[in-house]
């Protein structure tokens, strides 16, 4: 039974990550047409959102090292029928966002930008539906082989990494799972709570050591203190 999720951005779900479009949308005051969207004027973040590229999301969490990893995106310039490698910039001398985030990247990591570029992440569940990932901070970038070309590898750290861990988001766990995992339960879930088939305030339950879940506000507070049904 498919879900017939509808956010409303005037009515919050209870502090739910799980957000519709068009919160978004009115999160960030613009329709966001790319994955990369370099903002850098010191009043909006910019945005990454991971996306499945061939039914594969290509970023990934490194949890010993706290450290989340973001693939560029590709060249819109194709050779043979297969991407080429992702570019720093085009043939016109145009900066792509590989090449914005990148340097910016670089700048901090040589010392010369004092404070690291923020990212909001957002995470595509399904159409219409995304997870709020969090803010991360740009530490470095790297443009490595992979699969025969030359891919960027953006290297960002959770913007509360530097905080006791009593003032962590308590949801942080949760934001921190890979998205496959997450699109994995969502469509396993049907976009409803496990226990009662809501469809709002809903959160991935990590807390239970069951298979990954959707829970509804109230049933992951339970879940949370051991009093799940």
């Amino acid at each position: 039974m498919a879900s017939n999720f509808l956010g409303d951005p005037e009515r919050p779900t209870q502090s739910s990550p799980i957000i519709s479009a068009n919160e978004v949308l009115a999160r960030e005051g613009v329709n966001l047409q790319r994955g990369m969207n370099f903002r850098d004027d010191g009043l909006t973040l910019s945005v990454f959102l991971s996306l499945p590229r061939d039914g594969v999301f290509h970023d990934a969490w490194d949890e010993e090292k706290q450290l989340y990893i973001y693939e560029g995106h590709d060249s819109i310039t194709v050779e043979d029928g297969k991407a080429v490698d992702q570019l720093m910039m085009y043939g016109s001398g145009k900066v792509t966002d590989n090449g914005k985030f990148f340097k910016a990247a670089n700048l901090f990591k040589d010392g010369v930008r004092k404070g690291p570029l923020q990212i909001q992440v957002y995470e595509k569940l399904d159409p219409g539906v995304w997870f709020d990932k969090g803010i991360f901070n740009l530490i470095d970038a790297q443009r490595v082989d992979e699969g025969g070309r030359k891919v960027f590898k953006f290297h960002l750290t959770p913007a509360d990494a530097g905080l006791d861990p009593g003032e962590w988001d308590e949801h942080r766990a949760e934001r921190l799972l890979p998205a496959a995992q997450k699109v994995a339960a969502w469509q396993a879930g049907g976009g409803r709570c496990a226990q009662c088939t809501a469809e709002s305030g809903l959160h991935f339950d990590v807390e239970s050591g069951e298979p990954l879940r959707l829970l509804c506000a109230r049933h992951y507070s339970a879940s949370v203190s051991g009093l799940i049904e």
